[in-house]
């Protein structure tokens, strides 16, 4: 199996679980693709995956079929919890609504606010701009 981009699974490494909804509007939408016929899909000579799985397992579906509908799209593809990191962009799973970085950038931007806050309490100068007694 090829490795899919990034933004089509979650943090994890796992897929995106459809809801009962969400699995509804899917399989109709399954039945409009250019590739399905009676259940089964033309470029796979077998049974059509997305028409069977929980899952986006099929790249034709997400890439062609998929943005016909936007709003389904976005439900299925930015979950509330999702978030993307502030510096790279990556998606991580926000376990507060405080999170901004993920783990590896966290580090780095902590480091960062750190030294900040050390060389402004080693200089000795309040918020005003003014030098402290």
């Amino acid at each position: 199996m090829h490795k899919l981009d990034p933004i089509e699974r979650l943090p994890d490494g796992s897929l995106f679980r459809l809801t009962p909804g969400q699995l509804r509007s899917v399989r109709g939408l399954t039945k409009r693709c250019c590739n399905f016929s009676g259940g089964d899909c033309l470029l796979l000579d077998g049974a059509c995956p997305q028409y069977t799985s929980r899952s986006l397992l099929c790249r034709w579906f997400r890439r062609a079929v998929l943005p016909q509908q936007p709003k389904l799209e976005q439900s299925i593809l930015s979950p509330k919890k999702l978030h993307r990191c502030e510096v790279c962009g990556m998606g991580i799973l926000a376990r507060s609504g405080r999170a901004k970085y993920c783990p590896a950038c966290a580090k780095e931007v902590h480091r960062q606010q750190k030294a900040k806050s050390s060389r402004k309490w080693r200089s000795g100068v309040d918020n005003l701009g003014a030098k402290s007694p």
